[in-house]
């Protein structure tokens, strides 16, 4: 279905591309089924990003293939993770997790770009305001009356989980537990608190409140 919806704007982009790089001299090997393409600048260089039947493509300001990732995206974007001022590439995963994604760094020192490891892991990240900590959220089911929420950070290009707040809500309703916060070493959990799952209905926007209220008051005891 979404290879019959592309048809027009594949012609369009690869309209696009030909006129893009037709004044280089250089052979371009890049799939021609071009679903979509981004140019930025960074440090004066050109870096153009292509997401194609194959994955995603990114060429160098010289017209050359700098960069390949496989996989089925469904979008893709540049877009300043780490708030250092230098765009990084997000990769949509689609599927049935909302905000899923592979994360590439951009490296100053390098003037290149790393993947993050294990950062799939972290669906719909948000940043916990002038920390270097990001938190997480992701339905567990019951129509998303279930839900984990993960603590963590990055190191060496590797996102590392902190702790968890698991919410059940689907059996739990007006009882004194449901909600389920955990210390993580590793592969090890810790049990931290439990909540009355019904203490995120005192917030605004309900879980999402709650969530991003506990990890902004309480993140430094997970250190």
């Amino acid at each position: 279905m979404r290879r019959l919806l592309q048809i027009t704007p594949t012609i369009f982009l690869f309209i696009i591309f030909n006129q893009l790089f037709a004044q280089s001299n250089q052979a371009i090997q890049i799939d021609t089924s071009i679903y979509s393409y981004q140019t930025v600048i960074i440090e004066g260089k050109k870096f153009t990003g292509f997401l194609t039947s194959n994955g995603f493509q990114l060429l160098n300001s010289k017209n050359g293939t700098y960069l390949k990732h496989s996989g089925e995206y469904f979008t893709w974007n540049f877009k300043d993770f780490n708030k250092d001022g230098y765009k990084d590439i997000y990769l949509d995963k689609g599927g049935n997790t909302p905000e899923w994604f592979d994360l590439l760094l951009y490296v100053p020192t390098t003037k290149s770009f790393r993947q993050v490891k294990d950062f799939e892991h972290f669906p719909a990240p948000e940043r916990i305001s002038g920390t270097k900590y990001f938190y997480s959220y992701h339905k567990s089911g019951c129509a998303d009356m279930d839900w984990d929420s993960d603590l963590f950070y990055i190191k060496d290009f590797k996102a590392i989980r902190l702790a968890n707040i698991s919410g059940r809500e689907c059996e739990n309703s007006g009882i004194k537990d449901g909600l389920y916060i955990n210390k993580l070493r590793g592969e090890k959990k810790i049990l931290f608190k439990v909540l009355a799952i019904d203490t995120v209905h005192a917030y605004k926007e309900d879980k999402w409140g709650f969530i991003k209220a506990y990890w902004t008051k309480n993140h430094k005891l997970f250190l």
